[in-house]
């Protein structure tokens, strides 16, 4: 079971870091090109694309967005770690572990809840047809991004979630996935 859960992880993390992380960044470049064109069109042309504004500002959110499930897969999100770092210089390890754990838990219903209850948003703005600001751009696939990318974090934590309930049984599973960011600033 174990080598069955490390191979899917592993190609889930492959996914989020190689696929996703890739286009998030493609539509990230996408967008600051275009901002690029429009600054040029704007105050050397004197022209500009009514949707150009609007594109830039969701292509940026959506690629934030798809980005998010990449984030927490690293378990490299905004951590205020003090008082846990407090907890494992005194020798709480076994505590730490368990904060962890109750975490990932309810980041789990946190992620699955928006996720699931955003599917019917979705549905409901492709319904209405909303678009953007400049009536030029469907609002849908931006709240799809951000749906997608619920999903992709609660994907990550359901993995981080067994990775931590083994840690607290004493096992040590994905070792090539360190159950905490190691970066510092």
């Amino acid at each position: 079971m174990d080598r069955f859960l490390d191979r899917t992880y592993r190609w889930v993390r492959f996914f989020l870091d190689s696929v996703i992380g890739n286009c998030a960044a493609l539509v990230l470049l996408a967008a600051t090109c275009l901002a690029l064109v429009e600054i040029v069109r704007r105050y050397m042309l004197g022209l500009v694309y009514e949707w150009g504004q609007d594109a830039v500002t969701y292509m940026i959110v959506g690629s934030v967005f798809l980005f998010f499930g990449v984030t927490q897969a690293r378990r490299a999100h905004l951590v205020m770690s003090a008082a846990i770092d407090a907890l494992r210089a005194k020798g709480f390890a076994r505590t730490v572990v368990a904060l962890r754990t109750a975490v990932s838990v309810i980041n789990l219903w946190i992620f699955a809840s928006f996720a699931w209850w955003g599917i019917p948003t979705v549905e409901r703005t492709i319904m209405m047809g909303r678009k953007t600001q400049s009536m030029v751009l469907f609002l849908w696939p931006f709240q799809a991004c951000l749906v997608a990318g619920f999903a992709l974090m609660a994907l990550a934590t359901l993995f981080h979630l067994y990775q931590d309930v083994q840690a607290m049984r004493g096992k040590t599973v994905f070792p090539w996935a360190p159950a905490e960011d190691t970066t510092n600033i």
